[in-house]
Formats: structure tokens, sequence, C-alpha cells
């Protein structure tokens, strides 16, 4: 480990970027995995029908609700400690999940995994964002980042249908443990030990704690509206104790020495408009998953390997909206791209409302994903650049959580208030007497035409972000506007990376 006045260990950032987004695809991919093979799981281990979701549920719980407290470990322990810490507990958990004799287990297994991932994201975009200071490198490195929301969304799918349909399903987690090993084993060559003496924050355990059970208690309330509905009283009494427990963590924040979200990130207004956008983008793009992979088994009747393969051309689309709008920012503003990319993805999802039974691959769906994916691509390199630029180094850690927080969050609550939009018109459409078929087909096309409308309201939140931040560029001294470092971040680009 270097110590002050040391020269640290030589970074290759490629090697770095490498690293922490294999790190991040796997997290991203984890979202996903388990979706096609929730059937095989719910008959081997003998889960009943309402606590199957919970596969998928203790995950994203976890995850949402402990990411602010993994920022902070990032800024106070040191980036690469927690990344190599938390890797290895996710690699743990994984195989927990894998060798799962029964329900209980799986799910306690999933919820550890959650865990490990809320403290391992931020650590890895913290490495990312003191590795890349340059303006045009940040772009390029949170390019690629951004990139990965989608693509490891879509590769989970196809690579849970594959190895249910040729192996068997514990391998969607087991699958986790070599790349970690490799990962782990590799990790001390590449990125440069944390350097002693620097002075880290005292943790706010008090916001920390009210701020993990508000979203703790939010996000479980949301997704167990399925069992629960909105007007029941324990429903209501959730929701009701979650916002009790917000109001207390922002009253904490005004108070506190060391508050757990800095006040300078806050006073970022462009960033802090972009947290909003990534959390309402977040709940289409992963509602659609759902949603999508419901029609192609339920309705097209595809197996699981045909529904992975299914969703190439909306990676492939993603894929390369993220590479040009990445190389785009180098030069230019974020201000097209936030707005344009959330349009073009709604206009996408409004295309898949449009199907029924007999809908083609070929002549509907497949167009309707490419579409989608440039959107998508297009937008979440935009803002998530917004949303993490103006952090100085000292922040980054917190920064990137509250991306990723966002992003979980959004994806759980998305996911959850669709499925009981959509089981209730299901319900009336079977009560007039629809067949199952088409009440089902109705169902989903009402679940994409809200998630068209929450891309909508992302395009118009992008308006905001951008006017944010031409403003925040015209008032900045060297004229740049968002995605740009701080002053704070600049006079730090001569500190060695740790």
């Amino acid at each position: 480990m270097s110590t002050p006045g040391s020269a640290p260990a030589p970074v290759n950032p490629r090697l770095v970027l490498l690293l922490v987004c294999t790190a991040q695809f796997v997290l991203l991919i984890d979202d996903t995995i388990v979706n096609v093979a929730l059937p095989t799981i719910g008959d081997d281990l003998d889960f009943s029908a309402s606590s199957l979701s919970w596969v998928t549920n203790a995950y994203f719980l976890t995850f949402g609700g402990f990411l602010l407290i993994g920022g902070g470990l990032a800024d106070l322990l040191g980036r690469r400690r927690l990344f190599a810490g938390s890797l290895a507990a996710f690699v743990l958990a994984s195989a927990a999940c894998g060798l799962a004799p029964n329900a209980g287990t799986l799910i306690a297994a999933r919820a550890a995994q959650g865990i490990a991932g809320a403290l391992l994201s931020p650590a890895a975009l913290a490495i990312l964002l003191a590795t890349f200071r340059e303006r045009g490198e940040r772009a390029r490195a949170l390019g690629v980042w951004a990139a990965l929301t989608g693509l490891g969304a879509a590769t989970g799918l196809l690579l849970g249908g594959a190895l249910v349909e040729w192996t068997d399903w514990r391998w969607i987690f087991l699958i986790n443990l070599p790349v970690g090993a490799v990962a782990l084993a590799v990790l001390p060559r590449i990125i440069a030990a944390d350097q002693r003496g620097t002075r880290g924050r005292t943790p706010d355990f008090i916001g920390a704690a009210l701020g993990t059970l508000a979203v703790l208690l939010l996000v479980y309330t949301v997704v167990e509206t399925d069992s629960h509905p909105w007007t029941s009283g324990r429903t209501l009494l959730g929701l009701a104790g979650a916002a009790v427990l917000a109001l207390g963590f922002a009253a904490r924040q005004r108070t506190a020495a060391e508050p757990l979200i800095p006040r300078s990130l806050l006073r970022i207004r462009q960033a802090v408009l972009a947290q909003v956008m990534v959390l309402v983008a977040a709940g289409g793009l992963f509602a659609m998953f759902f949603f999508l992979t419901l029609y192609m088994q339920n309705v097209q009747a595809w197996s699981p390997i045909r529904t992975g393969l299914s969703y190439l051309p909306f990676s492939v689309g993603m894929g390369i909206a993220s590479a040009v709008t990445a190389k785009m920012l180098t030069t230019r503003g974020p201000a097209v791209p936030l707005v344009l990319g959330p349009t073009i993805a709604a206009l996408g999802m409004y295309a898949l409302s449009r199907m029924d039974a007999a809908t083609s691959f070929a002549a509907h769906l497949m167009p309707a994903l490419v579409v989608t994916g440039l959107g998508l691509g297009m937008a979440f390199v935009a803002v998530i650049q917004v949303a993490t630029g103006g952090a100085g180094e000292s922040d980054g850690g917190v920064a990137s959580a509250m991306v990723t927080t966002c992003q979980q969050i959004g994806a759980a609550i998305g996911i959850a208030v669709l499925v009981t939009v959509a089981t209730g018109l299901r319900d009336d459409r079977l009560a007039e007497g629809a067949d199952p078929m088409t009440a089902s087909v109705d169902s989903f096309s009402r679940a994409f035409e809200i998630q068209a409308a929450l891309m909508g309201c992302a395009a118009l939140l992008g308006i905001l972000v951008a006017w944010a931040a031409h403003r925040a560029g015209a008032a900045s001294p060297t004229g740049e506007g968002a995605g740009t470092e701080t002053k704070d971040a600049l006079r730090k680009r001569t500190t060695p990376v740790g």
C-alpha cells in the first residue's frame, strides 16, 4: 500500500475501466438473469406463487436500500478497499444462491447479494471518476458505463435463458464465481492502493439509518402491492412511514456536521435533476424487460433462449447510440441527447404497446427494440455524465451511489406499480368476458403505454436538466457546462489516483 509522499502504483486507465465495468456488468446482469428462470426455480424449491417474486424483489430491495451507505463507505474507507471487499462478498453470496437447498435460503442469499452490490457499485464508479478526470476521457468512460445499464439487463435475459435451457438454473448464480475470482486476482495489479493519510468523512450513522430505512420501507411497501392493494391500510401505513423517515433524513442532512449527501452536491441543480431523470427512465426501462419477457413467453410461447436472443437488437441499438453519444459529448454539451434520447425511446415503447398476439418479430418487435435501444443509449450516457460530472474527487462515491440508488429504486417501483395496473386491467377484461390471451395482451399494451409516458416525462426533465446545465456553464469561469469538473476537481487533477 502506498504511503504519503510515495509514488502510487502505475495505473492503466483502460484496464481500470475494463475491471470496474466488468463488476458493474455482473451486478446489472443479476437484475434480470433470474426472470426467465423463475418458473424452474419455483418448481425445484417449492416456492408458493406469492413468494416466488421475492427471488427478484429481495435483490432490488437491499441493493436500492443500502446504496447511500455504500457511497459513504467508498469515500470513508477507500475506493479499492471497499471494491475488493464487496466483490468478495458478492461472490460468496452468489455461491450461496447457487447452492441454496430451499426457498428461504435462496431469498436470504439474494438479499445478501443486493447488500454486496450496493457497496460494490458506488466503489466501482468512484474509481472510474477518480481515474478519468479530463473532460473528454471522462465522457468516453461514462459512455461505456452508461451503456451497461441496458446491455447488462438485456444480456442477463439472454444468458439466463441459455443457462436454464442448456444447463441448470443454479448456474445463473454460480457463473459469478469464476468472473469474481479473476477480478479479485488481477485487482491489485490494476488499481492503485488507497492512500493513507487522506482525511475521510466521519460517518453520519443517524442519517445513514434514516435514509436506508426510508428507502427499504418504500421499496418493500411498493413491491408488496401485488398482494396488498394501494388503498389498503398496510400499504398506506407503509408509505406514510417511508415519508416520515424521508423527512427525518432530510432534516438530518440540514443539521449534520458531515451529512451523508454533501451539501455541495445538492447545490448542483442540474445534477439533482439528472438524478430524478435517472429514476423515471429506469422505471420505464426495467418494466419494459419485465413485461416484454412475459409477452414473449406467455403470449408468443417462445423458449427461454429465444426470448433472450430477441433482445439482441435492443443491445446493439443501445451500444451504438452510447458510443456515438459519448464521442459527441467530448466536443458538445449534453442538451441534445438529454431531450432527444428519451423522446426516441418513448416512440419505441409506444410501438411496443401496439402489439397483439400475432405480432411479427421482424416487422414490429425488432424495429421497436432497436429504436428504444438507440434512444436509451443516447439518454443514459448524457444523464449519467451530468449526474456525476460536477462531483469533486472526494464526493465521487456518494455521487455515484445516488445515481445507482435512483436506478434501482426506479426499477423496483416502476415494475411494482405497473404490475398492479396491468393485473387490474387484465382482471377487468376477464370480468367483461374477454378470453385470457386477449386480456393479457391488453394489460401488456397498457403497461407499455405507461412506460412510453414515463419516457416522455424523462424527456421533459431532460429539458430542465439541459437548461440548468446551460445556466451553470454560463456562470462558470471556464464557460463549460454540465458534465465537466468543478474547480475543486480541476485543482485535484495532479493528485495521485487512489
